[in-house]
């Protein structure tokens, strides 16, 4: 997810948007036929209560961040996508297009 943040920021401040849709489209279908698949068990609670939750942060904290990079591409999904996400965020910005794409490592 790091890689993808640090990328889509570089292409976007270089005028470059033509590449940052492919790329986050291959995220999210790398996301859903990966991860989501491969960790279904998980995410039901099969495996245990703990496992269970570890996955559903896992998986809310990325969607909400390609929620973030899909945003000017995709507005008004996103914004229903984190108005119905936002009530489980410790800061409660009232619009995706005030939050701020979190700083990558580099």
């Amino acid at each position: 997810m790091q890689r993808l943040i640090k990328f889509v920021r570089n292409e976007m401040e270089n005028y470059r948007l033509y590449t940052v849709v492919s790329e986050l489209l291959t995220f999210l279908d790398r996301l859903t036929n990966w991860y989501i698949r491969l960790n279904r068990p998980r995410l039901k609670g099969d495996i245990g209560e703990e496992e269970c939750i570890q996955s559903l942060n896992v998986l809310f904290s990325v969607t909400l961040d390609l929620s973030i990079l899909l945003s000017p591409f995709i507005p008004f999904l996103t914004e229903i996508l984190y108005q119905n996400m936002k009530q489980g965020l410790i800061s409660k910005i009232n619009f995706i297009y005030y939050v701020r794409f979190k700083a990558s490592c580099s």
